[in-house]
């Protein structure tokens, strides 16, 4: 296995200890990293980057599901989810509530594409303009 593979492996097998079984991955990681040339060292660097790109890539995703969650909070109560979802969505109010709330599906979390982020802008403004225009 080449380093780079090796590392996202010890990586992986640290994520899932806890207590005296961490100190021994950790111990692992340091003997890994000690064992390495000046090249594989590169090649590892390329994985961490890779890494903290992957992990700057998805906060970034859940900062933007937090504010359209956030930014409905204070009308989800008034509005109709089931209606938003099948009228502009063709969807259920379960598959909505499952972006919503950025639940996981298959083992994946599950969010607003930026095309629907852009729709369901869309139908929160068409339902203020018909809300508007009801006078009794």
């Amino acid at each position: 296995m080449d380093a780079k593979g090796e590392f996202l492996s010890l990586k992986e097998e640290w994520k899932q200890t806890k207590g005296a079984e961490r100190a021994a991955a950790e111990k692992k990681i340091d003997a890994f990293f000690e064992s390495l040339s000046d090249d594989e060292k590169k090649e590892v660097q390329s994985a961490v980057s890779g890494d903290f790109s992957a992990m700057h890539k998805e906060i970034a995703e859940m900062n933007q599901t937090l504010d359209v969650r956030e930014k409905l909070a204070p009308i989800l109560p008034i509005i109709s989810v089931s209606y938003i979802a099948r009228h502009f969505f063709g969807k259920s109010a379960s598959w909505f509530y499952q972006r919503l709330n950025r639940n996981r599906i298959h083992g994946k979390p599950v969010q607003f594409s930026p095309e629907e982020i852009e729709r369901l802008n869309t139908a929160i403004q068409d339902i203020s303009k018909q809300l508007q225009t009801v006078s009794l």
